[in-house]
C-alpha cells in the first residue's frame, strides 16, 4: 500500500479531533437543550455534564476499534492478502476514520439526550452502513473510487432524507434504523453474491462473526428498553452499553473479513 505508514497517523488524528471537538460542544452546550433523546434505552438521566455515562462511555469501544484496524494497516498486517482495503490508502483510511466517528457521534446523544446529539448519533450510523453497502457493490462490479464514492454519498443522502420522514416501523421504530437495518440487509446480500458469485475469496468466520455480534447486539438493544423485564435505569450495566461495545466488535471483524480477502481485484 502506497502512504501505508501514514494509516495510524491520520485516523489518530481523527480521533483526536473527534472527541476534542465532543468534549469542547458538551462544555459549553452546543448540543442544545435537554430533549429525552435516546431516552428510550433504559438508563436514567443523571444529572451533571454526562447523562447518560454507562451508554455514553461504552462508545470508547468504537474509538479503539478504529485505532486498531488503522495500526494493524499501518504494521501491514494483512498486507499478503491483495484486496483493496489492504492495498489503497484510501479506503482502509476511510472505514477507520469511519468506526472511530461511530464513538463521538454516539457519545453526543447518551451526553446530552439533545436532538442534535441524537442527530449525530444518526449520522454515524449512516457513515458505517453507507460504506459497508458501497464497497460490497464496489467489489462485485469491480468499480473504481470515484463510483464508489458516488454510491457511498447517494446512500448516505438516501439516509438523511428517510430520517425525516414522519412514519414508524415495528420493532425498530422510525425511519432512520429502518433504513440502516436496510443496507445492512443488502450488505449482507451482497457479500453473499461476492462470495458465491464473484468467488471472491475471504476468512468467511470473520464474516459471520460480525454479523454474529451485530445480530446479538440488536436483540439485547431490543431486550433491555424502557420497561422491559431487564431494564433497571439506574444500573451502570446497561443493554444499550453492551449494544455499543457488540457494534465495535461487529465493525472490527467486519474490517477482519475484508482483509481476509485474497483474490486480487481493482485498487482504483
Amino acid at each position: 500500500m502506497k502512504n501505508q505508514k501514514y494509516v495510524f497517523p491520520v485516523v489518530v488524528v481523527v480521533a483526536v479531533i473527534a472527541f476534542a471537538l465532543f468534549m469542547v460542544s458538551l462544555v459549553n452546550g452546543w448540543f442544545g437543550p435537554w430533549a429525552n433523546t435516546g431516552g428510550d434505552f433504559c438508563e436514567a438521566s443523571h444529572p451533571g455534564l454526562i447523562k447518560q455515562p454507562a451508554n455514553t462511555w461504552s462508545n470508547i469501544g468504537f474509538i479503539l476499534a478504529g485505532l486498531a484496524i488503522g495500526w494493524q494497516l499501518s504494521r501491514g498486517t494483512f498486507s499478503a492478502n491483495r484486496n483493496t482495503i489492504t492495498q489503497s490508502f484510501f479506503y482502509g483510511t476511510f472505514y477507520a476514520c469511519i468506526v472511530v466517528l461511530l464513538g463521538p457521534g454516539s457519545m453526543a446523544m447518551h451526553a446530552t439526550e439533545a436532538a442534535i446529539g441524537g442527530w449525530f448519533d444518526m449520522l454515524s450510523m449512516y457513515l458505517i452502513c453507507s460504506f459497508s453497502f458501497s464497497y460490497a457493490i464496489q467489489r462485485f462490479f469491480s468499480l473504481n473510487a470515484v463510483w464508489f464514492t458516488a454510491i457511498f454519498a447517494s446512500a448516505l443522502a438516501s439516509c438523511l432524507y428517510a430520517q425525516e420522514l414522519p412514519y414508524t416501523v415495528p420493532v425498530v421504530g422510525f425511519m432512520g434504523n429502518f433504513v440502516f437495518g436496510l443496507y445492512i440487509t443488502f450488505t449482507v446480500v451482497f457479500e453473499l453474491l461476492n462470495t458465491y458469485v464473484r468467488k471472491l475469496e475471504h476468512s468467511k468466520k470473520y464474516g459471520f462473526m460480525s454479523l454474529g455480534s451485530l445480530l446479538l447486539a440488536f436483540a439485547i438493544w431490543n431486550m433491555w428498553k424502557d420497561d422491559s423485564p431487564l431494564c433497571d435505569p439506574q444500573s451502570l450495566l446497561q443493554g444499550h452499553a453492551i449494544w455499543h461495545i457488540l457494534d465495535a466488535v461487529a465493525a472490527y471483524y467486519l474490517f477482519r473479513f475484508y482483509a481476509s480477502e485474497h483474490k486480487e481485484i481493482a485498487t482504483t
